[in-house]
């Protein structure tokens, strides 16, 4: 008997249509849906809801992959808006905060890139720059910009090694780490943390700031990552 698909719920983001702005696309980059197809996983895109929606969405996945997208708002780490980027959607923001507890209360790990890293450091008790610079890139989205030191004996220094370069498409990063949680992989030049793992025995949880589902086509280290959070994580 064939053994089931893990099925990754992947956390959707919602955007007026450009021609129609009366109409709200739900959507998630195609990268996570491929990177976890090719992982041998069953990807369930999750579309933005009321929380109340969170406890049945999770009940339905084995995994949650947390996406990149707009700013969370600084109201959840007790500051005003200070940003020169005015990004925000609060029914993402609550609908996300309740994924992750409904998440960690069901016991079953969570993947996050960029947002979705940042919301997690959040809802954790950690708090964020809100405006750094020269971690946006100009080139395309598989064009690596930035270096990335990652800590040894990490499941990151199996995958990328101790040294390695990433894209980057963040202007806020992770400020105050949260109580529970251990960088494992930074930039060299200004310390921006690019990726942290939980500390926590109950809650499972690996986070990266970079776009590993943009660079599935250029280099195997990023299919890797999400064949190890699909099989492993």
């Amino acid at each position: 008997m064939t053994k089931p698909k893990p099925i990754i719920g992947i956390s959707g983001n919602e955007r007026p249509h450009a021609k129609f702005p009366d109409i709200l696309w739900s959507y998630t980059p195609s990268g996570y849906v491929k990177g976890v197809q090719n992982a041998g996983g069953l990807p369930l895109v999750i579309p933005v809801s009321e929380p109340d929606f969170a406890a049945s969405y999770v009940s339905m996945i084995d995994k949650l992959i947390l996406t990149g997208g707009q700013n969370v708002d600084p109201v959840f780490y007790g500051e005003e808006k200070n940003t020169s980027d005015d990004d925000f959607y609060l029914a993402r923001d609550l609908f996300e905060f309740a994924l992750v507890e409904e998440t960690i209360k069901q016991k079953k790990p969570i993947f996050s890139v960029c947002r979705g890293t940042q919301l997690m450091n959040i809802a954790l008790g950690g708090t964020l720059n809100q405006d750094i610079e020269h971690h946006w890139q100009d080139e395309p989205s598989d064009y690596l910009s930035q270096n990335m030191l990652v800590k040894t004996g990490t499941a990151l220094e199996k995958i990328y090694g101790t040294s390695t370069s990433i894209n980057s498409f963040h202007h806020q990063s992770i400020r105050r780490l949260a109580d529970n949680l251990e960088v494992i992989a930074y930039d060299p030049v200004d310390d921006t943390v690019e990726a942290v793992v939980s500390t926590n025995p109950d809650i499972t949880f690996l986070g990266v700031q970079w776009h590993p589902e943009l660079l599935l086509e250029s280099r195997t280290e990023d299919q890797r990552l999400f064949e190890y959070v699909v099989k492993e994580l």
